[in-house]
């Protein structure tokens, strides 16, 4: 039986050439090394959405994890919510819910500022885009 006869046998939406799933959900699990400057000024960018439409921002979860003995990071995660920072201490971590994260930022502050700061950016994020 074709599709060309009105049977309802035949499905009708396939043969309207309507597309039932006009969206595709995108998992993207991301694991960065970040190592900057300790000088309090230099700003690192570990994650950023710069030319993605905003209906096509990630959500999900983020984890920085300082591993430094000496740095202090100030991470400034912007999305839906705003700009949030969160100070980790050495050998210290933050895990965040975002939803349409558009960056994530790091600044180290040290006792010598020729030091480096060292860590990890982590992201389990999902995201939709239409076909």
């Amino acid at each position: 039986m074709s599709c060309s006869t009105k049977s309802e046998v035949c499905c009708p939406i396939s043969c309207a050439g309507l597309d039932l799933f006009p969206k595709q959900l995108i998992l993207v699990k991301r694991c960065t090394p970040i190592r900057n400057i300790c000088d309090g000024a230099t700003e690192a960018v570990v994650f950023t959405a710069a030319d993605t439409p905003s209906l096509q921002l990630p959500k999900g979860i983020i984890s920085v994890v300082n591993t430094s003995t000496n740095c202090t990071m100030d991470v400034t995660v912007t999305d839906m919510s705003g700009a949030n920072t969160y100070t980790l201490l050495p050998q210290s971590s933050v895990t965040v819910e975002v939803n349409e994260l558009s960056s994530v930022t790091v600044i180290c502050t040290g006792p010598n500022p020729a030091d480096f700061c060292t860590g990890t950016f982590e992201a389990d994020l999902q995201y939709t885009v239409l076909k």
